[in-house]
């Protein structure tokens, strides 16, 4: 769930469902479906959740986040009981990041963290978030936990890469995990990276299970006193079925000799039912019953098994903004499906009831003009066949939502370095059929179509999302492939210096785009205000200073002849005086 999204079943005795994308989660009550309790975080990002249970605190979730840090939160009231740093320690970036948690028996007051860019596995305390101590799980990281109590505390680790699965023998609690050197066991990994993993204490048995995205969930029936061996060992049962499995765990079923597993995908739901002893005739075990996407009218988030003797199953599907929640039975026969009951109140049923029929009556009045309905009762005289179906405006294309592959188109442009199919191909913006075809892809080829899209990264920034798109997926499934080869790992090395420098330079560029913007703005109104620019009080022309010249000569002139003609006035007044 490193996505950030995921769903995950709380307590039967509690009945909820914690939902949790980026720094907000939700608890649903399954019975109303209806948000009980909420929270955002703005600093921080969830990766992976789970539940613990403590004396004085009750029911706790726990949540990791991509900076290292875990979370420990009341599931009653909603108050955060603890905050710890956990691998913030000792790295920092997405190598920090929380990658797997799993729940400790009551008694211990601890749950167990691992990361992905260390090798540490952590025991943390639920009510300070204090790392209580830690041991070492190999080389590389573990990417899931699962943990059984009994006698005697077991932890299963799973890493990233396809080296055995190991199984810890815990000591008491309060001692040092550093004591831990060696694992008690070894099982033989699956042909993919490890999804999910469980543990289940029978007894004097124990029952490990693992899931790689296949179709298959391998079974390991392990003896608590077998000495361990230089070799791995091999499943014992294999869970199969007929679309790929994401999670998987064990249901007890409870006094009988028979082991429950429940799992499912994003497509389908299925649960098996087998007997405990190893001198079954069959290692291949089928399906009890399944529930497929289709029958429930939308994906499926989470599923609960049956913790009793009756085989019935609780489902989270729908969307993960509003769930709807399912019980699902056995079907009664082999020819049958399987009883899906929804779980809503009274008030809901009658709430939604009452909807559908105010749409029902709405759908029958008439909303079209005469002249739409004549002509649409001319159409449905004629045959089917000559009804020609318009598609819907700004409906989605033929090939988004249909699991399409285009591995082979991609696989034959990277050998034949045809830059135009390529192109072509990898501007396709459906996510689903990019999670196909890149999972079809083997690990050599995937990492030449990742060096192609960060070449076209670098040189064409404008389809930066696209192809960033196709890397994401990459890194998703064939990530552990990548990380256990060193050469491929050192020659990504260019696109990180590369991506780090496009997202330091991101500020920058964002202020000189807001800069240009305010002056294309300013210029846009000074043109638009053209006609208003004030005219100047005098506008110089070549040959001015003659024609100001000879202007100024008559001027003089002019004052010359009014200077005599006063003169002569003068004269002809004073004589005018003298005669008198």
């Amino acid at each position: 769930m490193a996505g950030p999204k995921g769903a995950l079943f709380g307590p039967e005795d509690f009945g909820t469902l914690l939902v949790h994308a980026g720094g907000r989660w939700k608890l649903w009550r399954e019975r109303e479906g209806s948000v009980d309790l909420h929270h955002n975080d703005d600093h921080e990002i969830y990766s992976v959740a789970c539940w613990v249970k403590e004396k004085s605190q009750g029911h706790c979730l726990v949540l990791g986040c991509n900076s290292g840090r875990v979370q420990i939160w009341n599931a009653a009231s909603a108050e955060l009981v603890a905050r710890g740093e956990a691998f913030r320690k000792f790295a920092h970036g997405q190598s920090a990041g929380v990658a797997a948690l799993a729940a400790a028996p009551e008694r211990r007051g601890t749950f167990f963290a691992a990361s992905r860019g260390t090798v540490e596995i952590m025991e943390v305390g639920i009510l300070d978030g204090m790392t209580r101590s830690s041991f070492k799980s190999g080389k590389i990281g573990a990417c899931a936990l699962a943990v059984a109590s009994g006698k005697i505390d077991w932890l299963l680790s799973a890493s990233w890469d396809a080296t055995p699965l190991k199984l810890w023998r815990l000591p008491e609690p309060g001692a040092e995990l550093s004591n831990l050197k060696k694992a008690e066991q070894r099982l033989r990994p699956p042909g993919n990276m490890v999804t999910a993993a469980d543990l289940c204490s029978v007894g004097k048995k124990l029952y490990a299970l693992c899931a790689d995205g296949t179709t298959q969930v391998e079974v390991f029936d392990i003896s608590s006193s077998a000495e361990p061996s230089k070799t791995p060992m091999s499943s014992s049962r294999v869970l199969s079925c007929h679309e790929r499995i994401v999670s998987a765990a064990f249901a007890p079923g409870g006094e009988t000799d028979t082991l429950r597993v429940t799992a499912h995908g994003t497509t389908l739901v299925v649960c098996w039912s087998f007997d405990r002893g190893v001198d079954s005739s069959t290692r291949t075990v089928m399906p009890v019953f399944t529930v497929s996407k289709a029958e429930l009218g939308g994906s499926i988030l989470a599923t609960r098994g049956p913790s009793s003797l009756q085989l019935q199953l609780l489902l989270a599907h729908g969307p993960s903004a509003q769930p709807r929640f399912s019980l699902v039975s056995p079907p009664k026969s082999k020819k049958a499906t399987a009883l899906i009951e929804p779980l809503a109140s009274t008030s809901e049923k009658s709430t939604v009831a009452g909807t559908d029929e105010k749409k029902r009556v709405a759908a029958e009045e008439p909303t079209a003009v005469p002249e739409t309905l004549f002509k649409r009762a001319k159409l449905e005289g004629k045959p089917k066949a000559l009804t020609a179906k318009v598609p819907l405006p700004k409906s989605r294309s033929a090939a988004e939502g249909s699991h399409l592959s285009l591995a082979p188109v991609l696989r034959q442009g990277l050998r034949a370095q045809d830059t135009k199919s390529l192109t072509e191909t990898l501007h396709l913006h459906d996510r689903s059929v990019m999670d196909t075809s890149v999972s079809e892809l083997n690990g050599v080829e995937a990492f030449d179509l990742l060096q192609e899209c960060a070449r076209r990264v670098r040189y064409l920034p404008e389809h930066t999302t696209v192809y960033c798109a196709w890397i994401q997926r990459i890194v998703q499934h064939h990530g552990s492939f990548l990380r256990s080869q060193p050469v491929l790992a050192d020659e990504t090395r260019y696109f990180y210096d590369h991506a780090r420098l496009r997202c330091a330079m991101y500020r920058h560029l964002l202020r000189i785009r807001g800069r240009l913007l305010h002056a294309v703005n300013e210029g846009q109104k000074v043109v638009a205000s053209k006609d208003e620019v004030i005219k100047p009080l005098l506008e110089y022309v070549e040959g001015d200073e003659d024609l100001e010249e000879e202007a100024s000569e008559e001027k003089l002139r002019d004052s010359d002849n009014e200077d005599g003609d006063l003169e002569a006035d003068n004269d002809e007044g004073m004589m005018a005086v003298d005669f008198f």
